[in-house]
């Protein structure tokens, strides 16, 4: 995934605030934000369009009406509205700035806050739980996971909060949620089957 920088966080706030006010004002703030995570995602996925998009050699209009036979329909009025103003803009270079700010923005609005987790295996629904509530104790917000599964973490999990990093040293609860991790990960390096927990 490209990086963000500054400035490009700056600029993309701009438009990612406008995004907010009108999305929360539709009662679409909570999906809006769903459709821009997964419209990251599809970038990550597919690089043709990836570069489709932020390309500053593609005509405008040639953009404009490819975004209404990509999206419209399929997606929410208002993001591809907002995609077509970037386009407008010559602006949607910054589609993952504009993502990450509203992410940011949006957890700031509802009381959350969003917390990187690294673990050795996929995480149970039971796991995942018991992970929003110990950042919910740490933190007195609402956890928001972002999940990322890193097999060679020996400790089974990691936990990061803007720029505390949380770790089995850190809290008896995370150390035994990271024991269940490398348990879980142990019965399936030995058996050969997915494990799927969630009681745990």
């Amino acid at each position: 995934m490209p990086s963000v920088s500054d400035k490009e966080i700056t600029v993309a706030r701009v438009y990612s605030n406008a995004m907010l006010r009108l999305a929360e004002a539709k009662g679409e703030a909570d999906s809006l934000f769903e459709e821009m995570d997964q419209l990251v995602s599809l970038l990550d996925a597919h690089e043709d369009l990836d570069g489709f998009l932020a390309s500053p050699m593609i005509d405008p209009e040639v953009r404009k009406v490819s975004l209404e036979k990509l999206f419209r329909g399929k997606a929410s009025d208002l993001l591809v509205d907002s995609l077509q103003i970037l386009n407008e803009k010559e602006r949607l270079d910054l589609i993952r700035a504009v993502a990450q700010t509203y992410r940011l923005d949006h957890a700031e609005m509802r009381g959350w806050v969003d917390a990187h987790v690294r673990t050795a295996v996929p995480l149970s629904d039971g796991l995942r739980t018991q992970l929003e509530e110990v950042v919910s104790k740490r933190t007195g917000r609402r956890g928001r996971l972002e999940e990322a599964v890193d097999e060679s973490l020996l400790g089974g999990v990691v936990v990061q909060i803007g720029d505390e990093k949380l770790d089995a040293s850190v809290t008896t609860k995370l150390q035994r949620l990271g024991e269940l991790l490398s348990e879980r990960g142990s019965r399936e390096v030995y058996s050969g089957k997915d494990y799927v927990e969630a009681g745990e």
